[in-house]
């Protein structure tokens, strides 16, 4: 089974849209939906993710921004992952790794789920490359043009005709 950690950028460009209502995380989330990249998977989204979310929601709010505040992202494909102590029980040993001492706030949460849970990272934050010697990083800014992210999953249909 497949697996993605969706870090708080990612969520929330599954619902930034661009003029032609392209965003690189919309784009990922269909293509798992809509069974692009073949076989089972689940999408994992830490607690935490919750609160910035809306945090910054609220800020794009404030600013102006157009951004819909609902997001109905849980399905039978997703899981809300607790923080609690058991998960600071077994990262442990793990943010203590090269790499993963570099990580600032939050970023640490999922990365550390990510490499706990073998899975996909997704992100729009650059500050991953830390860590990608041990854990699958999916940075959406490559694919700001075109699903570049395809290329990780080659036995996927491609659909673009």
């Amino acid at each position: 089974m497949k697996k993605f950690v969706w870090d708080t950028s990612a969520i929330l460009n599954i619902k930034e849209r661009t003029p032609d209502g392209y965003t690189p995380g919309n784009s990922l989330f269909k293509d798992l939906s809509d069974g692009w990249i073949a076989g089972p998977y689940k999408n994992i989204f830490p607690a935490i993710a919750a609160f910035e979310v809306d945090a910054s929601v609220s800020r794009m709010h404030r600013e102006g921004k157009q951004i819909l505040r609902s997001f109905y992202l849980m399905n039978e494909h997703s899981v809300l992952y607790p923080i609690d102590q058991e998960l600071i029980s077994k990262c442990a040993d793990v943010v203590t790794r090269d790499g993963f001492s570099k990580l600032r706030g939050a970023d640490l949460i999922f990365a550390c789920i990510a490499f706990l849970e073998d899975a996909y990272l997704v992100t729009l934050d650059n500050g991953f490359t830390a860590i990608s010697g041990d854990v699958k990083v999916i940075n959406l800014n490559e694919s700001r043009e075109y699903a570049k992210y395809r290329d990780l999953f080659p036995t996927g249909v491609d659909v673009r005709g």
